[in-house]
């Protein structure tokens, strides 16, 4: 996003401006104001106040910048930040960590897609929305929690690594269960730092190779859960260089079969290598 944002600015363009021929950023011209007021893009791409076009001609006083403070984190991330959740990780290495995601390519009509990746397996798991609300996240938690069981999500699901936005602020209700025990921690990565989750960030790059950006989801096929599990069931079943060419699912199989079977009985399976699709045309078969 820096990346794009950075030369307009210098280039004198408005946000404004810059968002109405950029409308793949998905965030809207306020938030962008925000983020360049309160010194997100500075450290990435060396972004500042003085970069808007509309304060471009004059610099801020002394008096004004002393002033000038970033924004507080919310409630939410007290506890949470990706510091905190290295600091976890160093006190806890032998944890398994799941990072969440979402998406979508129509913010107002959805559907909308809740990403999980298991890191130490390398499986995709997701689950289909129709509102992106912090609601329906933590419905999401809710039902890979009754798909793999108390016990085993618990174990596979000891951290749960997201980002800042607004549907993943139920942080709360995300780590508890129904019966109010702690099932896992939420941490959160810092603002625009998507490689903080670069393992999840690399599975879209293969899940947009069917559900590719700019598409009507539903007219590829995308209607319900179980086209999403077929889907993730070809994704999964791809074979990874990182892997010596085994699969995700083929390394859950091996290394945890429980994982495995519950994943399987939900509907997400192998695909025989020679069969497996990673193009829009798999939902339309």
């Amino acid at each position: 996003m820096a990346e794009i944002i950075s030369p307009l600015l210098k280039q004198g363009l408005s946000p404004f401006q810059i968002l109405s021929d950029h409308p793949d950023l998905n965030i809207s011209e306020k938030t962008l104001y925000n983020y360049i007021e309160n010194d997100v893009f500075h450290e990435i791409a060396g972004i500042t106040v003085l970069d808007l076009r509309r304060q471009i001609s004059r610099k801020i006083s002394k008096k004004k910048s002393l002033k000038y403070k970033k924004r507080v984190d919310r409630k939410y991330l007290l506890g949470r930040t990706y510091k905190d959740y290295k600091d976890y990780l160093a006190q806890n290495p032998d944890v398994f960590v799941t990072q969440m995601d979402t998406v979508y390519n129509d913010e107002t009509n959805g559907p909308f897609i809740q990403t999980f990746k298991f890191v130490n397996t390398g499986v995709l798991f997701a689950v289909l929305h129709t509102s992106k609300t912090a609601d329906s996240m933590k419905k999401g938690v809710d039902l890979l929690e009754a798909v793999l069981g108390t016990e085993l999500f618990r174990k596979y699901v000891h951290v749960l690594l997201t980002d800042r936005g607004s549907e993943f602020t139920a942080a709360d209700a995300m780590e508890m269960s129904s019966d109010g025990t702690r099932r896992t921690r939420v941490f959160y990565c810092d603002p625009m730092q998507s490689g903080q989750k670069g393992s999840l960030e690399n599975n879209h790059i293969q899940l947009r190779y069917i559900l590719p950006k700019g598409t009507d989801l539903r007219s590829l096929g995308l209607v319900d859960q179980n086209a999403l599990n077929l889907v993730i069931s070809h994704v999964d079943s791809a074979p990874v260089e990182k892997l010596g060419g085994r699969s995700p699912l083929d390394l859950a199989d091996f290394m945890y079969h429980d994982l495995y079977e519950k994943l399987e009985a939900f509907g997400i399976h192998k695909i025989e290598k020679d069969k497996v699709v990673l193009r829009p045309y798999l939902l339309k078969k």
